[in-house]
């Protein structure tokens, strides 16, 4: 079975003159090889007579001929059996394979909501029923309901253009986006508190994990994927360009923008020398070799440390502190002369809100929305490693000093 990479390319055909013609188009599939120069192969083209719709449903007929797949046949079968199937083509189509996990959980929304439910059968009034049962059987959130519409929604669109269906009956049912809840993030205060309970903790790993998530705004898998080769100590910056989520891979981090030079302060410069002298000592005992490619969050074999447990670590380190609480099958146990609390249920501060504390701690002390945006990974051009002979910019570095004189509650 041949390889796929990306989603293919439609062209324009143009006549021996370089002239556009009108309706004909040239489609390819770029392939999993790459070629003697380091360039990925291409299919040969083929020339569609048509619309750009036509063009797009024989560029998806040409990436299933390639990929040895036969084509989805919908007649007589159910809306959730299509809707797998649609998933299942999908297969390493979408560049994140977070993604494709992400719209397979949209998939069992379908499955639960039109379990049995013909294709062809489904209209507007049936899914607007469908809907108001969720809603009074209390079936999902809002939101997740939501999530199944628009992905029911593209799904469907898939069907049209391919002439299974005649229209798509979810684009006659309005179902607009919930309003988002509000997110949480630290007050100064707060901020201040956290800061000060991290410098009583002993260093490891997983406390030097939390200064960079509250002092740079890292995503928790950026963090945890974070190499030496990728610190700067001597110029307090760091570059982000992996990440280690919860598919345990390390790999780029969701966007190219989100690729970008983060500036820190000289406490957290002298903080990360500290560390990677300890960390040094403690592989030389383990019979470890640190190296620009160990992780500077570590687990305890000097491996990356697995999200999940991380996670976990970080809801116990909270209830620990005053920033969280477990509200089920509660155990209480004594250790050093201080009572800890460990259970299910947890309810309190999470990972991502220190991101979000990040930024509304800098935009609340007038630092630019551009600098707290690029510093965020939102809006920066990609940059790679090649291009660090450029300086960060004065705003960067200034940004860096802003967030650790609020942690200190300057």
């Amino acid at each position: 079975m041949i390889k796929i990479k990306g989603a293919g390319v439609i062209e324009r055909k143009k006549d021996a003159k370089g002239k556009i013609k009108s309706n004909v188009w040239l489609i390819t599939h770029y392939l999993g090889e790459r070629d003697e120069k380091g360039r990925y192969k291409r299919a040969p083209r083929k020339t569609v007579h048509g619309t750009k719709a036509d063009a797009r449903k024989a560029l998806e007929e040409y990436r299933l001929e390639l990929e040895g797949k036969s084509p989805i046949e919908a007649k007589g079968i159910s809306f959730a059996e299509y809707a797998r199937r649609f998933h299942e083509l999908r297969e390493g189509t979408m560049g994140s394979p977070l993604s494709y996990r992400s719209e397979r959980l949209d998939i069992e929304r379908i499955e639960k909501l039109f379990p049995r439910i013909e294709l062809q059968e489904l209209t507007p009034a049936k899914i607007r029923d469908t809907y108001a049962k969720a809603r009074r059987d209390k079936i999902m959130s809002e939101n997740a309901l939501h999530k199944a519409h628009v992905k029911a929604r593209q799904i469907l669109q898939v069907a049209t253009i391919d002439e299974i269906i005649m229209r798509n009956p979810f684009e006659l049912v309005s179902f607009p986006r919930p309003k988002s809840a509000e997110r949480k993030s630290l007050s100064v205060e707060e901020a201040a508190r956290f800061f000060s309970a991290l410098e009583g903790s002993d260093l490891t790993g997983s406390i030097i994990a939390l200064y960079l998530l509250i002092r740079t705004g890292m995503r928790r898998g950026e963090v945890l994927g974070l190499t030496w080769e990728y610190v700067d100590l001597k110029n307090n910056s760091l570059f982000v360009a992996k990440q280690y989520a919860s598919d345990k891979k390390l790999r780029p981090p969701k966007s190219k923008k989100s690729q970008r030079w983060l500036s820190y302060s000289q406490d957290m410069a002298d903080l990360l020398c500290r560390w990677k002298q300890q960390q040094a000592e403690l592989f030389g005992f383990l019979g470890i070799e640190q190296t620009e490619k160990t992780p500077v969050v570590n687990n305890d074999l000097g491996d990356f440390i697995d999200p999940d447990n991380f996670s976990r670590w970080f809801r116990n380190w909270s209830a620990d502190n005053d920033f969280g609480r477990f509200t089920k099958d509660i155990k209480e146990f004594e250790q050093g002369g201080k009572i800890y609390h460990r259970g299910k249920g947890y309810e309190g501060l999470t990972i991502h809100e220190l991101r979000h504390t990040q930024v509304t701690l800098l935009i609340a002390h007038q630092t630019d929305l551009r600098t707290v945006q690029d510093r965020m990974g939102h809006s920066q051009p990609s940059l790679t490693l090649g291009t660090y002979a450029h300086a960060v910019g004065a705003n960067d570095i200034a940004a860096a000093e802003t967030i650790d004189n609020i942690l200190r509650n300057k």
